[in-house]
């Protein structure tokens, strides 16, 4: 009988009370749950209208004949990855008379938090790479200052996006040359 009274009490204590009693703490509340992580503002205003398929027509100086341009056509499709946290893009131009075999480049950005910036890594079918940073949209363009190589020799770059409308933008691509910056090639995009 002495038995059954004291399962009575133990089966109407409240769990937490014998887990203090046993030294343990007793279970706290669920919290709410943290959070999920967001893409920076300054890459969804970057990409945000940008995904989807361009296609591409310009020019580009001829690296056989310095100062001659060479008229250019190619496509890019950009992509959202890792849940927005990141872009990839997809160039290729096509054959002409400065690129006999075409040219593959691939692109991927995203934003660096520790330095506040959007950051890029890119590379092509040249075997040239590059890698550069941008503040973000200023207005209507972006400007990513890059490193790396073109035609196997360092190099540095410039890369100005101006957006026309969103589903029109303008690239000038430029390389530095004794200080000062040379166009290498411009490009009008149209989304498809």
């Amino acid at each position: 009988m002495r038995h059954s009274w004291l399962i009575t009490v133990v089966l109407a204590l409240p769990l937490g009370v014998l887990a203090q009693d046993a030294g343990t703490p007793a279970p706290k509340a669920s919290a709410a749950k943290p959070a999920r992580p967001k893409p920076n503002p300054a890459l969804v205003e970057q990409f945000q209208t940008a995904t989807g398929t361009w296609a591409c027509s310009g020019s580009m100086e001829s690296p056989q004949s310095p100062g001659t341009q060479v008229p250019t056509r190619g496509e890019m499709r950009i992509s959202p990855e890792v849940d927005g946290f990141a872009y990839s893009g997809a160039y290729k131009m096509e054959k002409n008379a400065a690129m006999p075999a075409g040219s593959k480049t691939r692109i991927f950005w995203s934003w660096d938090e520790a330095k506040k910036q959007l950051i890029e890594f890119g590379f092509d079918s040249n075997g040239d790479t590059f890698h550069g940073t941008s503040d973000g949209l200023k207005g209507e363009s972006t400007v990513w200052n890059e490193e790396g190589t073109m035609m196997g020799q360092p190099a540095r770059t410039r890369t100005t996006i101006t957006r026309k409308s969103p589903k029109e933008v303008l690239v000038l691509f430029e390389a530095e040359d004794k200080g000062a910056w040379h166009k290498m090639g411009e490009d009008r995009c149209k989304k498809k």
